[in-house]
């Protein structure tokens, strides 16, 4: 049967494992369950700490080979682990009595060391940690799959971001807002809008419908799963500037002088309004659009238009 300090201990491992809590403060307290003065977790590129003189640490480090290759389950003393150390390593190991032990990850290796300066582990110690193993791997694994979403997460909202694409989902029986991304939100305060503002354009429409919401910004409603009855809401900006001229000019391949007149070419100007606009006369702007077109291999202003703006080259924006 468990104690209940062990059975708090699971808890954090818990918690550190979703993410809502740090390695670092479940390792205070897994020093303090074994009675010992450092606690340390080390993943293959990353390590977690908690120890007396320095409290909280963490950082990012290869872990050290005296640890690498150890057998998972097993727990090593501090006299096997000095016997196969090298001298980079010992400063993971310090003085006192150490037991460390290897984690089954499928990440990667990783490793739970004990430091005990004053005094030695007894065998119930290690029976202990032994038993805590399988729980902390459990717990790195959790961490990693919630590491990888949160990246793809991340990565999901920045393309939004790019091209300037935001969702909601809408009950427009009620109507009220049932759901709502964070792009969508940046992009109606950029606006000056509010949920309001979407709920009483969509609900006086049929779907599917394309809604102009003012400040540059149009939404797409189109029905939802048929069983609850809501909606979807895209938001799509619509008056944002193409990227700027520097940019352009590495990407196209083109001189920055070249790069502005395509740049103003794509936002709408006809080439006597860009050659006024960026001070040319008009044989240079021709002159200019013509290397354009040859190095893009582009003919015509439409199809740079198009390009510009359906294009990866929009992504970076």
């Amino acid at each position: 049967m468990l104690e209940p300090e062990e059975s708090a201990l699971l808890l954090g491992l818990g918690d550190a494992g979703a993410h809502r809590l740090d390695w670092p403060v479940f390792l205070r307290s897994f020093a303090a369950f074994f009675q010992t003065e450092s606690a340390m977790l080390f993943l293959s590129q990353h390590y977690w700490g908690w120890d007396r003189p320095r409290a909280a640490h963490m950082g990012s480090v290869a872990l050290p080979l005296v640890f690498a290759g150890l057998r998972a389950g097993r727990v090593y003393s501090g006299e096997e682990l000095h016997d196969r150390a090298l001298a980079r390593d010992l400063v993971w190991l310090g003085g006192g009595d150490t037991r460390a032990i290897a984690l089954t990850c499928t990440h990667g290796p990783a490793c739970m060391v004990l430091r005990r300066e004053k005094g030695a582990f007894r065998a119930a110690d290690t029976a202990r940690l032994a038993g805590f193993a399988p729980h902390i791997a459990q717990a790195l694994e959790l961490w990693h799959m919630l590491q990888a979403a949160t990246a793809q997460q991340r990565q999901t909202q920045d393309f939004a971001r790019r091209i300037g694409i935001g969702a909601l989902v809408l009950d427009l029986s009620k109507p009220a807002l049932v759901e709502m991304d964070k792009v969508a939100a940046g992009l109606l305060a950029d606006c000056g809008l509010d949920v309001a503002a979407v709920l009483s354009a969509a609900r006086t429409r049929a779907t599917p419908a394309l809604v102009a919401l003012g400040g540059g910004l149009d939404m797409l409603v189109v029905p939802g799963e048929a069983a609850t009855g809501q909606a979807v809401a895209y938001l799509r900006q619509t008056m944002t500037p193409l990227p700027d001229a520097g940019f352009l000019a590495a990407a196209l391949g083109i001189s920055r002088a070249e790069a502005r007149l395509a740049r103003a070419l794509g936002e709408g100007a006809s080439l006597a309004g860009a050659a006024a606009q960026l001070g040319l006369t008009i044989e240079t702007a021709r002159n200019y659009s013509k290397r354009i077109y040859a190095r893009t291999g582009l003919r015509g202003q439409a199809a740079l238009v198009r390009y510009l703006w359906c294009s990866a080259v929009l992504l970076a924006r």
